[in-house]
């Protein structure tokens, strides 16, 4: 006899592991029982156990992209659609559905089939989320990039909903320190849902919107925490914070983050240059920190873990905590 869909999906549930929302205790606990209890009523006590979303396991069983598969076959969901199982079934089984609704995806109409395949007005769940239907369960971390970008790098498609959105973030993030990472094998390397999120993703200009310029250097923060605390009470963190300007991006850019070298703070190309005229006090500042750092560089391996400490305080914008991280073993101090 076929395990019904809702009663699989509950285990697949229960079973998944997360970095962000790990289950509760008490779901762990739950989790032989459940596997026997009927579909609706697994759905109740999922909602009741993973408190909404909170608990809402993110990693499910994950597969590779479909070969061949194109923007209009990814596209192929019925957002808006009167008849939308998939999101009615989410609502009562963990409350996805509910956290979907502040996504900006939501907003212009598109729902959970454009993305997880399957066929939303389909009402037999086993049939809905068929592999005939289209339905994919999640796509590897390495995949995610290319997924989101079949929409977000095909300037027809994404004219429908925006004109004015940039249709390059793909290649650009393909060229970037984090999507070589990623293509090269690192698991964790940054990609898309890590900086924008997964369902409730919001418009970069949504104050709300952990892409946003005042939320952005704490999303970052996230995997570089220390540098994030060099900056954060400095007279570029504090600038940055008042100005509403984007913090890190606005020296490493968005989706095209280069690899930090010294050539980042002297000379006429350098990022420094761009705001700071040469001979200001500013500019010479950043000189100083380059020489520091290229002496660091230039002793070799002896020296490399202070040469990692000292590019952590040159955050910091302060010469005297620059050095002191360069010969101590201890972080540097917090200063401005």
């Amino acid at each position: 006899m076929k395990t019904p869909i809702c009663q699989r999906a509950a285990a697949l549930f229960l079973t998944a592991e997360s970095d962000l929302f790990p289950p509760t205790p008490a779901v762990q606990d739950a989790n032989a029982s459940l596997r026997s209890v009927p579909g609706a009523l697994a759905r109740v006590l999922l909602a009741v156990l993973a408190g909404g979303a909170l608990a809402l396991s993110t990693k499910a069983a994950e597969i590779p992209l479909s070969e061949g598969t194109s923007t209009a076959a990814v596209a192929r969901g019925t957002g808006g659609a009167a008849k939308d199982s998939c999101f009615e079934c989410h609502r009562v089984m963990e409350g996805m559905s509910l956290v979907f609704t502040n996504d900006i995806h939501f907003a212009k109409g598109i729902s959970c089939a454009t993305c997880h395949g399957g066929d939303p007005g389909e009402s037999d769940m086993n049939i809905a989320m068929s592999a005939g239907r289209g339905f994919k369960v999640r796509v590897t971390r390495q995949g995610i990039p290319e997924y989101c970008g079949r929409c977000h790098s095909d300037a027809a498609y994404m004219a429908k909903y925006d004109p004015q959105l940039r249709v390059d973030q793909l290649a650009k993030y393909t060229n970037g320190v984090h999507g070589k990472l990623l293509a090269g094998g690192r698991k964790r390397a940054a990609e898309c849902v890590d900086c924008h999120g997964v369902h409730s993703i919001r418009a970069v200009e949504d104050p709300l919107s952990v892409a946003s310029p005042p939320r952005i250097s704490q999303t970052c923060a996230k995997c570089h925490a220390s540098t994030a605390e060099a900056y954060a009470d400095t007279r570029h963190g504090r600038l940055f914070t008042n100005q509403r300007r984007p913090g890190c991006t606005v020296c490493h850019s968005g989706h095209d983050t280069q690899p930090a070298t010294t050539a980042m703070l002297a000379g006429s190309t350098s990022v420094c240059a761009r705001c700071h005229r040469p001979g200001t006090p500013p500019a010479r500042l950043a000189e100083d920190m380059a020489k520091v750092l290229t002496d660091l560089e230039a002793a070799g391996p002896d020296k490399k873990d202070a040469l990692a400490r000292a590019r952590v305080a040159v955050h910091s914008v302060n010469l005297a905590a620059l050095k002191q991280a360069a010969e101590s073993a201890s972080p540097p101090p917090k200063q401005d």
